[in-house]
């Protein structure tokens, strides 16, 4: 599936996630009944090991959104935990793509997810749903902030981010469930589209 992954300068693997909308998707998963079109999801790539890892039949889930202080900006977290198995991305806090998917899933009071498995030369969509509450966030606060504009330095932090350092200090989001895996991607939005295209440090697949 072109478009999941991007590579580094250093050759690693940088995973991309997206948000599109149950528009894009033709027939309709189950699980999507009842949703509008322009319902956001958040995708999120995954090798055949690492889909390994997330578990079929998870009793315990959990969704949730922090954030990252850097020196100059504050990035959000979303993290999927299934059992011991977490999905993380990080995105651009002020972006409106994001804050706009965040509105519709309190609105609707679920988060979409399709995770892209790769099976042997295939791919393959797992559909989930989390329920999200219908509440103001804590990091709204940082939501009215100068949005960003996108450059090839901030695209290079948030993939540095994802190849290493968010996976060593992830923590569980399921009291009494350790954690034994985790992936992390970089959300791939809009406003970073020609800066991933362009930029020869980090290039789309």
């Amino acid at each position: 599936m072109k478009g999941n992954n991007a590579f580094a300068s250093n050759k690693r693997a940088v995973a991309l996630g997206r948000l599109k909308t149950l528009h894009s998707l033709s027939p309709r998963p189950d699980m999507a009944a009842g949703f509008p079109d322009d319902m956001p999801f958040l995708t999120f790539p995954l090798t055949e090991s690492e889909g390994r890892c997330v578990p079929k039949d998870a009793r315990r889930a959990n969704f949730g959104l922090g954030h990252i202080e850097l020196e100059d900006r504050v990035l959000m977290t979303m993290r999927l935990q299934f059992e011991g198995t977490q999905l993380y991305w990080i995105a651009e806090m002020t972006d409106p793509e994001l804050w706009a998917a965040i509105d519709m899933w309190r609105k609707y009071k679920q988060v979409l997810f399709g995770l892209n498995i790769k099976e042997g030369s295939e791919w393959h969509t797992l559909y989930v749903g989390i329920d999200f509450r219908n509440e103001r966030l804590k990091d709204e606060i940082f939501r009215a902030g100068p949005q960003r504009v996108a450059s090839a330095h901030d695209w290079h932090e948030m993939a540095s981010l994802v190849t290493g350092l968010i996976q060593r200090r992830a923590t569980t989001d399921i009291p009494g469930v350790p954690l034994k895996h985790a992936f992390a991607s970089a959300l791939l939005t809009e406003q970073y589209e020609d800066v991933a295209r362009e930029e020869p440090l980090v290039k789309s697949w």
